[in-house]
């Protein structure tokens, strides 16, 4: 009840709103997009930005998506990024925790930091909070709130407030990048076609199968009989080395 009162109703309506949105909307760049704007209607702030980790194994990040930022920004800060990262450190923990840029670095040594210079004080950044985003033990990503010089400070409600999303986010984005590392190494349907030489019916065969579809669904779009429909699934399964649908699941993507 206390947490209660100290956001007030509105906002709990809203973080309620954005929790749905992060679990519901099946597309993470436009996930992460609206999430960005609905923040606005709880936090002040000026700008925002979100990025991915990348698929490398050196916690560079990928898939930015901004809120009132020039791109020219996003590629310099991405060009830069590594030079100039005081934060690798929680990055390597892979926490997933919700800090301020002056909670890892004096804001005397910060404000002289050519990274203040070349990068914040050029787009008029001055306070950033960020969300790293980790979920066992592997980082995910950032997303990163910023105000200007003429604003405070972010404050502990603003922290309050990304620690109940932060929980949410990573397991989202951990859910995403495991769909990405189940599919990676599968074929499509018509990469498979030419890999391994399957006749133009065949791989329509395949794609059926792909798709789910029951042999008598399968007959019925192909206007064939059960008989040669199962003859094309021999010749398929003897080409790609496998004896039955789930091995085929297994290399094609749906």
């Amino acid at each position: 009840m206390i947490f209660l009162d100290y956001l007030g109703n509105n906002v709990w309506m809203v973080l309620t709103d954005i929790i749905y949105k992060i679990h519901s909307i099946h597309n993470i760049d436009k996930m992460r997009s609206i999430l960005l704007k609905q923040l606005q209607w709880v936090i002040p702030f000026d700008r925002a930005t979100s990025y991915l980790a990348s698929s490398e194994q050196d916690l560079s990040l990928c898939s930015p998506i901004t809120l009132n930022f020039p791109d020219e920004y996003v590629q310099q800060y991405l060009e830069r990024y590594y030079q100039y990262d005081y934060s690798r450190g929680i990055k390597l923990s892979a926490n997933n925790i919700v800090y301020l840029d002056s909670d890892i670095c004096d804001e005397k040594v910060w404000l002289k930091s050519t990274y203040y210079e070349q990068i914040c004080k050029p787009n008029f950044i001055r306070h950033i909070i960020h969300i790293n985003l980790a979920f066992d033990n592997t980082f995910l990503g950032i997303l990163s709130l910023y105000r200007s010089e003429t604003s405070t400070n972010f404050s502990y409600r603003d922290s309050f407030i990304l620690n109940q999303l932060k929980d949410h986010l990573a397991l989202r984005l951990h859910a995403a990048h495991l769909v990405k590392e189940q599919t990676r190494d599968k074929l499509s349907t018509f990469d498979c076609g030419i890999k391994y030489q399957l006749t133009a019916r065949e791989e329509r065969v395949l794609s059926l199968m792909a798709k789910g579809l029951a042999t008598e669904e399968m007959c019925k779009a192909l206007v064939i009989t059960p008989n040669t429909l199962k003859k094309h699934i021999m010749s398929i399964y003897k080409k790609l080395g496998i004896k039955n649908r789930v091995q085929l699941l297994k290399m094609i993507q749906e």
